[in-house]
């Protein structure tokens, strides 16, 4: 007898344990149905106000020469991840895949410093790369969009200015100790227009805005910096399908101009839908990586819960 407000934007679950169906665009109230009269696609069409015909856009990207070569990387801590290869290629979207506990997450943060490690190496480019601490990624051309957005992403009481600019004020610095806004106001404009952010000013605070502008603010923070390598973890959670859209055509764009991105994420369709290969993990272990056009969720699953 209890009554139950679920709020989600996993399409299939809401059709599946729903009753009723309420739907809202850009704080609006849109209207409410029996979910057996619903679709999918009839949902998105509403959530967005438009046709969406295809959830992915079409890749234009050609995967080249190896740039990152990570060899047997081991956690300092022996219930994480542990003897972990794979290579990234220019150009090339890699997908990691697993369920909760898998160490996706412990592994990007390790390669980008935040963590530290027992065994193992990482190639840059042909040569050995040591990375102590986040400051030697970032110069390395390593970006890293953290999984929780909220919590490690944006700075909620500073501007969208602010936010743009934190990862990359040594680049707008007169004397060496003078911010130039007038600079960093062309940069912020550039992103706002590029990306399509949402936002009445540059000023106004980061936390005012929806989570898809959100992560976009976030994505032109890293752009700015010009970097080779972006690790993308859950870069659509908690973000509606329209937005979903336009993040995954930054992605394709980016990758296409030879931009290596790491993209991991809980979502299946997302996984196969954007990856050119996945590399699936388990208990802190690699336990296969597959061809994008092989990949189905079947294998993708069955390779996640290999150790289980």
């Amino acid at each position: 007898g209890v009554s139950i407000i679920y709020i989600s934007h996993k399409m299939e679950e809401i059709l599946k344990i729903s009753d009723e169906v309420t739907i809202m665009r850009d704080g609006t109230y849109v209207g409410t149905w029996p979910s057996k009269e619903l679709t999918t696609d009839l949902i998105i069409k509403r959530m967005v106000g438009r046709e969406l015909t295809n959830r992915f856009p079409p890749r234009e990207n050609i995967p080249g020469e190896v740039v990152l070569k990570v060899e047997n990387y081991t956690s300092i801590s022996p219930k994480s991840f542990k003897d972990v290869s794979f290579e990234l290629k220019r150009g090339e979207i890699l997908g990691i895949g697993g369920l909760v506990g898998a160490q996706r997450t412990e592994l990007m943060e390790a390669i980008f410093g935040v963590r530290h490690t027992m065994n193992g190496s990482i190639t840059y480019k042909g040569e050995p790369l040591k990375i102590k601490r986040p400051r030697d990624a970032i110069k390395k051309g390593i970006a890293l969009l953290t999984e929780d957005r909220r919590a490690t992403g944006i700075f909620g009481v500073l501007s969208i200015s602010d936010n743009v600019g934190i990862a990359s004020l040594d680049k707008y610095l007169d004397l060496g100790f003078v911010l130039n806004n007038r600079k960093l106001d062309v940069l912020v404009n550039e992103n706002i227009r590029k990306m399509s952010i949402k936002t009445p000013s540059t000023k106004t605070q980061i936390q005012s805005l929806s989570g898809g502008n959100q992560q976009k603010v976030i994505i032109g923070r890293w752009l700015a910096n010009d970097p080779d390598i972006l690790i993308l973890d859950e870069p659509t959670r908690g973000i509606d399908v329209g937005a979903k859209y336009e993040i995954y055509t930054i992605i394709a764009e980016l990758a296409k101009q030879g931009k290596s991105i790491i993209m991991i994420s809980s979502e299946m369709p997302e996984l196969l839908g954007m990856s050119d290969r996945v590399m699936v993990m388990c208990e802190g272990r690699v336990t296969g990586i597959l061809d994008g056009a092989e990949a189905t969720q079947e294998k993708v699953m069955s390779l996640a819960t290999k150790y289980m």
